[in-house]
Protein backbone atom coordinates (compact mmCIF):
# COMPACT_ATOMS: atom_id res chain seq x y z
CA UNK A 1 0.00 0.00 0.00
CA UNK A 2 3.02 2.57 1.27
CA UNK A 3 4.51 1.66 -2.16
CA UNK A 4 1.04 2.78 -4.69
CA UNK A 5 0.70 5.55 -2.46
CA UNK A 6 4.19 7.17 -3.51
CA UNK A 7 5.24 6.69 -0.33
CA UNK A 8 9.43 5.54 -0.10
CA UNK A 9 9.86 2.61 1.74
CA UNK A 10 10.85 2.72 5.44
CA UNK A 11 14.75 2.83 6.09
CA UNK A 12 14.58 -0.34 8.10
CA UNK A 13 12.36 -2.36 5.31
CA UNK A 14 14.62 -1.27 2.63
CA UNK A 15 17.65 -2.66 4.40
CA UNK A 16 16.13 -5.92 5.18
CA UNK A 17 15.27 -6.23 1.72
CA UNK A 18 19.00 -5.69 0.49
CA UNK A 19 18.65 -2.48 -0.97
CA UNK A 20 21.27 -1.29 -3.73
CA UNK A 21 24.08 0.97 -1.98
CA UNK A 22 23.35 4.15 -3.63
CA UNK A 23 19.85 4.49 -3.43
CA UNK A 24 20.06 3.45 0.18
CA UNK A 25 22.35 6.62 0.28
CA UNK A 26 20.04 8.59 -1.12
CA UNK A 27 17.01 7.96 0.96
CA UNK A 28 19.42 8.42 4.29
CA UNK A 29 20.36 11.72 3.18
CA UNK A 30 16.62 12.58 1.86
CA UNK A 31 15.54 11.46 5.62
CA UNK A 32 18.54 13.75 7.22
CA UNK A 33 16.83 16.49 5.02
CA UNK A 34 13.65 16.21 5.87
CA UNK A 35 14.44 16.08 9.55
CA UNK A 36 16.40 19.32 9.70
CA UNK A 37 14.15 21.52 7.84
CA UNK A 38 10.79 20.36 9.69
CA UNK A 39 12.78 21.43 12.58
CA UNK A 40 14.62 24.34 11.94
CA UNK A 41 11.24 25.90 9.75
CA UNK A 42 8.97 24.95 12.92
CA UNK A 43 11.62 26.57 15.35
CA UNK A 44 12.63 29.49 12.90
CA UNK A 45 8.63 29.80 12.04
CA UNK A 46 7.51 29.79 15.95
CA UNK A 47 10.00 31.98 16.71
CA UNK A 48 9.01 34.37 13.94
CA UNK A 49 5.06 34.36 14.87
CA UNK A 50 5.52 34.72 18.47
CA UNK A 51 7.33 37.86 17.64
CA UNK A 52 4.65 39.17 15.87
CA UNK A 53 1.86 37.52 17.76
CA UNK A 54 0.73 40.58 19.28
CA UNK A 55 -0.11 42.64 16.09
CA UNK A 56 -1.64 39.06 14.69
CA UNK A 57 -5.59 39.12 14.39
CA UNK A 58 -6.20 36.56 16.78
CA UNK A 59 -3.29 36.23 19.50
CA UNK A 60 -4.71 33.01 21.43
CA UNK A 61 -4.32 31.21 18.03
CA UNK A 62 -0.61 31.90 17.22
CA UNK A 63 0.26 30.26 20.83
CA UNK A 64 -1.46 27.41 20.16
CA UNK A 65 -0.72 26.70 16.34
CA UNK A 66 3.24 27.31 17.92
CA UNK A 67 2.97 24.61 20.10
CA UNK A 68 0.79 22.38 17.96
CA UNK A 69 3.74 23.39 15.21
CA UNK A 70 6.52 22.67 17.73
CA UNK A 71 5.36 19.49 19.03
CA UNK A 72 4.72 17.80 15.47
CA UNK A 73 8.24 19.02 14.14
CA UNK A 74 9.47 17.27 17.90
CA UNK A 75 7.09 14.34 16.54
CA UNK A 76 7.92 14.30 13.02
CA UNK A 77 11.49 14.24 13.64
CA UNK A 78 11.67 11.20 16.19
CA UNK A 79 9.67 9.08 14.17
CA UNK A 80 11.28 9.67 10.66
CA UNK A 81 14.53 9.01 12.40
CA UNK A 82 13.34 5.71 14.01
CA UNK A 83 11.61 4.57 10.50
CA UNK A 84 11.57 7.03 7.90
CA UNK A 85 8.79 8.45 6.07
CA UNK A 86 5.49 6.96 5.82
CA UNK A 87 1.80 7.60 5.31
CA UNK A 88 0.37 8.28 8.44
CA UNK A 89 3.18 11.08 8.69
CA UNK A 90 3.45 12.89 5.77
CA UNK A 91 -0.75 13.10 5.77
CA UNK A 92 0.26 14.46 9.06
CA UNK A 93 2.48 17.37 7.61
CA UNK A 94 0.44 17.80 5.12
CA UNK A 95 -2.25 18.07 6.88
CA UNK A 96 -0.43 20.67 9.67
CA UNK A 97 0.40 23.14 6.72
CA UNK A 98 -2.81 22.94 5.08
CA UNK A 99 -4.18 24.01 8.56
CA UNK A 100 -2.35 27.00 9.04
CA UNK A 101 -2.85 27.96 5.19
CA UNK A 102 -6.35 28.15 6.00
CA UNK A 103 -6.24 30.18 8.87
CA UNK A 104 -3.46 32.60 7.21
CA UNK A 105 -5.50 35.66 7.91
CA UNK A 106 -5.67 35.11 11.40
CA UNK A 107 -2.49 34.20 12.46
CA UNK A 108 0.13 36.78 10.20
CA UNK A 109 -0.41 40.33 10.87
CA UNK A 110 -1.45 42.37 8.06
CA UNK A 111 1.81 44.26 7.48
CA UNK A 112 3.15 40.75 6.63
CA UNK A 113 0.14 40.18 4.66
CA UNK A 114 0.40 43.20 2.92
CA UNK A 115 4.21 42.29 2.06
CA UNK A 116 5.60 40.07 -0.61
CA UNK A 117 4.70 36.48 -0.60
CA UNK A 118 7.18 34.24 1.35
CA UNK A 119 8.15 36.96 4.67
CA UNK A 120 5.51 35.11 6.84
CA UNK A 121 6.14 32.33 9.18
CA UNK A 122 2.96 29.95 7.85
CA UNK A 123 4.90 30.43 4.51
CA UNK A 124 7.90 29.24 6.14
CA UNK A 125 6.19 25.90 6.76
CA UNK A 126 4.81 25.87 3.56
CA UNK A 127 7.68 25.84 1.80
CA UNK A 128 9.21 23.12 3.83
CA UNK A 129 5.90 21.34 3.73
CA UNK A 130 6.30 21.43 -0.15
CA UNK A 131 10.17 20.68 -0.16
CA UNK A 132 9.25 17.55 2.21
CA UNK A 133 6.70 16.25 0.12
CA UNK A 134 9.13 16.17 -2.79
CA UNK A 135 11.78 13.71 -0.76
CA UNK A 136 9.44 11.52 0.96
CA UNK A 137 7.15 10.89 -2.13
CA UNK A 138 7.62 9.15 -6.09
CA UNK A 139 6.08 11.65 -8.48
CA UNK A 140 3.48 12.46 -9.39
CA UNK A 141 2.43 12.15 -6.05
CA UNK A 142 4.69 15.11 -4.56
CA UNK A 143 3.70 17.56 -7.28
CA UNK A 144 0.06 16.88 -6.07
CA UNK A 145 1.02 17.54 -2.78
CA UNK A 146 2.73 21.05 -3.87
CA UNK A 147 -0.45 22.20 -5.98
CA UNK A 148 -2.67 20.81 -2.95
CA UNK A 149 -1.07 23.26 -0.32
CA UNK A 150 -0.46 26.16 -3.38
CA UNK A 151 -3.87 25.78 -3.32
CA UNK A 152 -4.83 25.93 0.13
CA UNK A 153 -2.65 28.95 0.35
CA UNK A 154 -4.75 30.67 -1.84
CA UNK A 155 -7.11 29.80 -0.27
CA UNK A 156 -6.26 31.30 3.12
CA UNK A 157 -4.51 34.62 1.66
CA UNK A 158 -6.54 37.56 1.08
CA UNK A 159 -6.19 38.95 -2.07
CA UNK A 160 -4.51 37.43 -5.01
CA UNK A 161 -0.60 36.72 -4.42
CA UNK A 162 2.05 35.39 -6.32
CA UNK A 163 3.08 32.76 -3.15
CA UNK A 164 0.96 29.78 -4.35
CA UNK A 165 2.97 30.42 -8.10
CA UNK A 166 5.96 30.35 -6.31
CA UNK A 167 5.07 26.88 -4.04
CA UNK A 168 4.13 25.38 -7.35
CA UNK A 169 7.96 26.39 -8.54
CA UNK A 170 9.54 25.18 -5.30
CA UNK A 171 8.11 22.15 -5.67
CA UNK A 172 9.18 21.53 -9.19
CA UNK A 173 12.50 22.30 -8.97
CA UNK A 174 12.67 19.84 -5.96
CA UNK A 175 10.76 17.29 -7.65
CA UNK A 176 13.85 17.76 -10.38
CA UNK A 177 16.58 17.69 -8.26
CA UNK A 178 15.15 14.80 -6.09
CA UNK A 179 14.52 13.03 -9.57
CA UNK A 180 18.07 13.54 -10.65
CA UNK A 181 19.53 12.18 -7.54
CA UNK A 182 17.90 8.95 -7.66
CA UNK A 183 18.05 8.47 -11.16
CA UNK A 184 21.86 8.65 -10.58
CA UNK A 185 21.67 6.52 -7.98
CA UNK A 186 19.78 3.67 -9.64
CA UNK A 187 22.98 3.99 -12.68
CA UNK A 188 25.21 3.43 -9.71
CA UNK A 189 23.90 0.57 -8.44
CA UNK A 190 23.12 -0.83 -11.80
CA UNK A 191 27.14 -0.64 -12.43
CA UNK A 192 27.76 -2.20 -9.34
CA UNK A 193 25.69 -4.73 -9.82
CA UNK A 194 27.15 -5.11 -13.44
CA UNK A 195 30.71 -4.87 -11.85
CA UNK A 196 29.80 -7.68 -9.11
CA UNK A 197 28.63 -9.97 -11.96
CA UNK A 198 31.97 -9.39 -13.45
CA UNK A 199 33.73 -10.33 -10.98
CA UNK A 200 31.76 -13.16 -9.47
CA UNK A 201 32.31 -14.58 -13.45
CA UNK A 202 36.19 -13.67 -13.44
CA UNK A 203 36.29 -15.64 -10.04
CA UNK A 204 34.29 -18.45 -11.64
CA UNK A 205 36.46 -18.88 -14.46
CA UNK A 206 39.84 -18.23 -12.66
CA UNK A 207 38.97 -21.43 -10.36
CA UNK A 208 37.68 -23.27 -13.14
CA UNK A 209 40.93 -22.53 -14.74
CA UNK A 210 42.47 -23.89 -11.17
CA UNK A 211 41.15 -26.87 -10.79
CA UNK A 212 41.92 -27.55 -14.41
CA UNK A 213 45.25 -27.36 -13.68
CA UNK A 214 45.47 -28.67 -10.41
CA UNK A 215 44.07 -31.84 -12.04
CA UNK A 216 46.42 -31.37 -15.01
CA UNK A 217 49.54 -32.00 -12.42
CA UNK A 218 47.33 -34.45 -10.43
CA UNK A 219 47.53 -36.68 -14.12
CA UNK A 220 50.96 -35.88 -14.85
CA UNK A 221 52.22 -37.32 -11.18
CA UNK A 222 50.25 -40.71 -11.96
CA UNK A 223 49.13 -41.71 -15.23
CA UNK A 224 51.30 -39.74 -17.61
CA UNK A 225 54.17 -41.47 -15.20
CA UNK A 226 53.06 -44.78 -15.27
CA UNK A 227 52.56 -44.47 -19.38
CA UNK A 228 56.16 -42.69 -20.03
CA UNK A 229 57.73 -45.68 -17.57
CA UNK A 230 55.65 -48.41 -20.03
CA UNK A 231 56.77 -46.62 -23.12
CA UNK A 232 59.98 -46.30 -22.20
CA UNK A 233 60.22 -50.12 -20.87
CA UNK A 234 60.58 -49.23 -17.09
CA UNK A 235 57.72 -51.32 -16.52
CA UNK A 236 56.73 -53.73 -18.88
CA UNK A 237 53.11 -55.28 -19.63
CA UNK A 238 53.27 -58.41 -17.77
CA UNK A 239 54.85 -57.09 -14.90
CA UNK A 240 52.93 -57.33 -11.45
CA UNK A 241 54.16 -53.66 -10.96
CA UNK A 242 52.04 -52.02 -13.28
CA UNK A 243 49.17 -53.56 -12.25
CA UNK A 244 49.70 -52.08 -8.88
CA UNK A 245 50.75 -48.56 -10.12
CA UNK A 246 47.50 -48.33 -12.50
CA UNK A 247 45.16 -49.00 -9.50
CA UNK A 248 47.17 -46.31 -7.81
CA UNK A 249 46.62 -44.55 -10.93
CA UNK A 250 42.89 -44.75 -10.61
CA UNK A 251 42.37 -43.97 -6.51
CA UNK A 252 44.28 -40.25 -7.70
CA UNK A 253 41.20 -40.11 -10.69
CA UNK A 254 38.53 -40.94 -8.60
CA UNK A 255 40.08 -38.62 -5.07
CA UNK A 256 39.57 -36.03 -8.12
CA UNK A 257 36.16 -35.57 -7.13
CA UNK A 258 36.69 -35.61 -3.21
CA UNK A 259 38.40 -32.71 -1.24
CA UNK A 260 42.00 -32.76 -1.83
CA UNK A 261 43.83 -35.57 0.70
CA UNK A 262 40.66 -35.53 2.49
CA UNK A 263 42.13 -32.98 5.10
CA UNK A 264 40.75 -30.88 7.46
CA UNK A 265 40.35 -27.37 7.52
CA UNK A 266 43.14 -26.40 9.44
CA UNK A 267 45.64 -29.31 8.68
CA UNK A 268 48.76 -31.36 10.17
CA UNK A 269 51.61 -30.66 7.14
CA UNK A 270 54.39 -33.03 8.98
CA UNK A 271 51.63 -35.68 9.56
CA UNK A 272 50.81 -35.96 5.96
CA UNK A 273 54.42 -35.53 4.63
CA UNK A 274 55.09 -38.87 6.92
CA UNK A 275 52.34 -40.34 4.67
CA UNK A 276 53.41 -39.16 1.79
CA UNK A 277 57.20 -39.99 2.70
CA UNK A 278 55.89 -44.12 3.31
CA UNK A 279 53.64 -44.49 0.74
CA UNK A 280 54.82 -47.06 -1.78
CA UNK A 281 56.00 -45.96 -5.60
CA UNK A 282 55.26 -48.83 -7.96
CA UNK A 283 58.05 -49.43 -10.60
CA UNK A 284 60.32 -46.56 -9.36
CA UNK A 285 63.64 -48.00 -7.28
CA UNK A 286 63.28 -47.56 -3.24
CA UNK A 287 63.82 -44.92 -2.00
CA UNK A 288 64.75 -44.27 1.64
CA UNK A 289 63.89 -40.64 2.85
CA UNK A 290 65.71 -39.28 5.94
CA UNK A 291 62.80 -36.86 7.59
CA UNK A 292 63.67 -33.82 10.19
CA UNK A 293 59.96 -32.44 10.11
CA UNK A 294 58.55 -29.62 13.18
CA UNK A 295 54.46 -29.79 13.94
CA UNK A 296 53.13 -27.91 11.44
CA UNK A 297 49.25 -27.14 10.46
CA UNK A 298 48.25 -25.32 8.06
CA UNK A 299 45.31 -24.45 5.78
CA UNK A 300 43.93 -27.67 3.79
CA UNK A 301 45.06 -26.30 0.73
CA UNK A 302 48.26 -25.06 1.41
CA UNK A 303 49.48 -28.90 3.46
CA UNK A 304 48.13 -30.42 -0.13
CA UNK A 305 49.78 -28.58 -2.39
CA UNK A 306 53.26 -28.97 -0.23
CA UNK A 307 52.72 -32.62 0.11
CA UNK A 308 51.52 -33.16 -3.69
CA UNK A 309 55.05 -31.27 -4.82
CA UNK A 310 56.83 -33.00 -1.90
CA UNK A 311 55.71 -36.01 -3.71
CA UNK A 312 56.79 -35.18 -7.01
CA UNK A 313 60.42 -34.20 -6.31
CA UNK A 314 60.60 -37.49 -4.34
CA UNK A 315 59.77 -39.31 -7.39
CA UNK A 316 61.98 -37.35 -9.81
CA UNK A 317 64.82 -38.28 -6.78
CA UNK A 318 63.91 -41.80 -7.16
CA UNK A 319 63.29 -42.13 -11.05
CA UNK A 320 66.56 -39.75 -11.75
CA UNK A 321 68.72 -39.26 -9.43
CA UNK A 322 70.58 -42.62 -9.47
CA UNK A 323 71.07 -42.41 -5.66
CA UNK A 324 68.84 -44.54 -2.78
CA UNK A 325 68.67 -41.66 -0.18
CA UNK A 326 67.10 -38.09 -0.30
CA UNK A 327 66.67 -35.61 2.99
CA UNK A 328 63.10 -34.12 3.78
CA UNK A 329 63.34 -31.14 5.85
CA UNK A 330 60.17 -29.10 7.65
CA UNK A 331 60.56 -25.75 8.84
CA UNK A 332 57.95 -23.52 10.89
CA UNK A 333 58.13 -19.80 9.86
CA UNK A 334 56.59 -16.80 11.62
CA UNK A 335 53.49 -17.41 9.88
CA UNK A 336 54.24 -19.77 7.29
CA UNK A 337 56.33 -23.00 6.29
CA UNK A 338 59.23 -24.00 4.23
CA UNK A 339 59.80 -27.16 3.49
CA UNK A 340 63.10 -28.85 1.77
CA UNK A 341 63.92 -31.58 -0.41
CA UNK A 342 67.52 -32.86 -1.20
CA UNK A 343 69.50 -35.15 -2.61
CA UNK A 344 73.50 -36.06 -3.05
CA UNK A 345 72.19 -37.47 -6.96
CA UNK A 346 73.68 -36.70 -10.39
CA UNK A 347 71.97 -33.06 -10.77
CA UNK A 348 70.95 -31.48 -13.40
CA UNK A 349 70.79 -28.35 -15.39
CA UNK A 350 67.15 -26.51 -14.65
CA UNK A 351 68.20 -24.78 -17.69
CA UNK A 352 68.12 -27.61 -19.96
CA UNK A 353 64.59 -29.23 -19.18
CA UNK A 354 62.55 -28.65 -22.27
CA UNK A 355 59.25 -26.41 -21.91
CA UNK A 356 57.00 -30.00 -22.94
CA UNK A 357 57.99 -31.24 -19.22
CA UNK A 358 55.74 -30.16 -16.99
CA UNK A 359 57.05 -32.11 -13.61
CA UNK A 360 58.73 -28.93 -12.11
CA UNK A 361 57.29 -25.91 -13.78
CA UNK A 362 53.30 -27.46 -12.87
CA UNK A 363 53.79 -29.87 -10.56
CA UNK A 364 56.22 -28.29 -8.23
CA UNK A 365 56.50 -24.87 -8.77
CA UNK A 366 52.50 -24.34 -10.72
CA UNK A 367 50.99 -26.11 -7.52
CA UNK A 368 53.18 -23.59 -4.88
CA UNK A 369 52.19 -20.31 -6.78
CA UNK A 370 48.55 -21.69 -6.61
CA UNK A 371 48.35 -21.36 -3.17
CA UNK A 372 50.22 -18.09 -2.64
CA UNK A 373 53.57 -19.72 -2.15
CA UNK A 374 56.53 -20.39 -4.20
CA UNK A 375 59.48 -23.04 -5.24
CA UNK A 376 62.98 -23.24 -6.05
CA UNK A 377 65.09 -25.79 -7.40
CA UNK A 378 68.81 -25.58 -7.26
CA UNK A 379 70.99 -28.16 -8.96
CA UNK A 380 73.83 -28.61 -11.29
CA UNK A 381 75.40 -31.93 -12.86
CA UNK A 382 76.89 -34.35 -10.24
CA UNK A 383 75.90 -31.70 -7.62
CA UNK A 384 72.53 -33.54 -6.25
CA UNK A 385 69.31 -31.41 -6.07
CA UNK A 386 67.72 -29.10 -3.68
CA UNK A 387 64.31 -28.10 -4.39
CA UNK A 388 63.16 -25.56 -1.81
CA UNK A 389 59.15 -25.16 -1.19
CA UNK A 390 57.14 -22.68 1.20
CA UNK A 391 54.26 -20.67 2.16
CA UNK A 392 54.26 -17.24 3.69
CA UNK A 393 51.53 -17.11 5.23
CA UNK A 394 48.51 -15.03 5.21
Amino acid sequence: MTARLGILPPMALAESRGADPAQHGVRRKSVQFMVVLRLTSGVTGGVVALAGRAAAARPGWVTVCVVAMLAWSVLFVLVMVASGPSRWLLAGDVALVAGLCLGHRELVPDQVLQASAGTGWVDIMAGSGVFIAQFATRQPFGMAIAVFIAAVYAAGAPGLREAPVLLVVQGALAATLVGLLRREARAVDRELVERAEAEAEEKARSAARADERDQQRRLHDTVLATLTMVGTGGITRASPVLARRAAADLAVIDGLRADDLRLPRGARLDLALRAAVTAPRPGLPLLRVVEDVVPCELPREVAAAMVHSAEEALCNVARHAGTGTARLGLERTAEGAVLTIVDAGTGFDPATVPVHRRGLRESIRGRMRAVGGDARIESRPGAGTRVRLWWPGG
